[in-house]
């Protein structure tokens, strides 16, 4: 029953967890980025909420602040704080996870005015200068976060959720093997499992997870496929593609394997340095990282070797300036190395793209002769 409750959170925004969590006097704050060090907030009593579109294909109003030029999974989150859905968040951590997120925590700054909006200042490269720069940056957070919610955020409070973050992280890495070689679930359901991480809090989603683990289902498919590029969280879209038979097997996404799989686990170093270190090595899956392109295949081909996948699909939302440009590139590569790869390019929850995107997952199915 743990996998149709998990499938129940994803579905929603404040689900019944947020809700007790602010009933005991608890905040939420939102954010959109895997580089948000958890074990922060959550040492201050405070829940990282990650920001999602929920499959909201209506960006009506949020069109006027953002053109239609900008991706549209960030209008449609956009679109959701102006009509109040996320009205039960305390405030926001920004992080320039691209400028389209920039522009749309600027909208929200000017819409909404929020009490608490924070900067988290993320560097786009990886070296001894940057990592003591992120290192000063968690602690700016931290202190925002006392000075904001009046709480204290001790140092063996953070090492204690860092833990936590370890178990999870390994447990997550055990139920992706689960699906590597004899699938007992659906992507559709690692998804929701992935939202609803992003939606809980640390202690309420592992036991959540094991119970998910324990259960089982019969699935039937043509052929396995990894799914690599930008955010998704389109539960739906990743139905009707299994639908077809491609059974999503393994996601490099930062909404999939690519946020917790390479994690480091707590060493007994200092703790903001690790944080450091832990959170901006592992941002190296996404596109913002600069010269870390060939980590990326690296990554992509090693999954898909572990999870003897036929091909992998490469997605992103249209103007994603990021993963519009490496996709196209990954795709010569993957093919050149002997990975038969699809790039799709979509509106995000948008269900006019449903048919066209069927009837390519079907002639790539049909190319690896399944």
């Amino acid at each position: 029953m743990s996998l149709s409750k998990i499938h129940e959170i994803a579905s929603t925004l404040e689900n019944e967890y947020v809700r007790k969590w602010k009933s005991e006097g608890n905040a939420v704050i939102g954010h959109a980025c895997i580089a948000m060090p958890k074990e922060v907030a959550e040492a201050g009593r405070i829940l990282p909420f990650r920001l999602r579109g929920a499959e909201n294909a209506d960006t009506s109003t949020a069109d006027s602040y953002l053109s239609r030029y900008n991706c549209s999974l960030c209008r449609s989150c956009l679109e959701l704080v102006l009509n109040g859905s996320y009205d039960f968040l305390d405030g926001l951590v920004r992080i320039r996870g691209c400028d389209h997120w920039m522009g749309t925590f600027d909208e929200i700054q000017h819409a909404k005015n929020p009490e608490f909006m924070h900067y988290l200042k993320v560097p786009h490269l990886v070296n001894e200068d940057t990592l003591d720069f992120f290192s000063n940056e968690i602690k700016r957070l931290k202190e925002a976060f006392e000075n904001r919610f009046g709480v204290e955020i001790t140092e063996d409070e953070i090492v204690r959720y860092a833990k936590v973050q370890d178990k999870i992280n390994k447990k997550m890495r055990e139920f992706y093997r689960l699906r590597f070689k004899k699938s007992r679930f659906y992507g559709s359901d690692a998804i929701a499992i992935m939202v609803a991480r992003e939606s809980l809090p640390s202690e309420a989603f592992l036991p959540l997870l094991e119970s998910a683990m324990a259960e089982k289902k019969k699935v039937e498919y043509r052929a396995k496929v990894l799914l690599a590029g930008s955010p998704l969280d389109e539960i739906e879209l990743i139905r009707k593609i299994e639908e077809m038979g491609a059974l999503i097997v393994a996601e490099t996404t930062c909404f999939g394997g690519g946020s917790f799989w390479n994690m480091a686990e707590y060493d007994g170093s200092e703790i903001y340095e690790f944080l450091a270190s832990k959170y901006l090595n592992n941002l190296k899956i996404c596109a913002r990282m600069f010269g870390e392109y060939a980590y990326r295949k690296n990554f992509i081909k090693t999954i898909a070797e572990e999870a003897e996948v036929d091909g992998v699909i490469l997605q992103h939302n249209k103007f994603c300036d990021l993963f519009g440009i490496e996709n196209a590139k990954l795709r010569i590569d993957l093919e050149r190395e002997g990975l038969p790869t699809l790039v799709l390019e979509k509106e995000y929850a948008s269900t006019a793209d449903i048919g066209r995107i069927k009837t390519r997952v079907q002639a790539f199915l049909e190319r690896l002769k399944r």
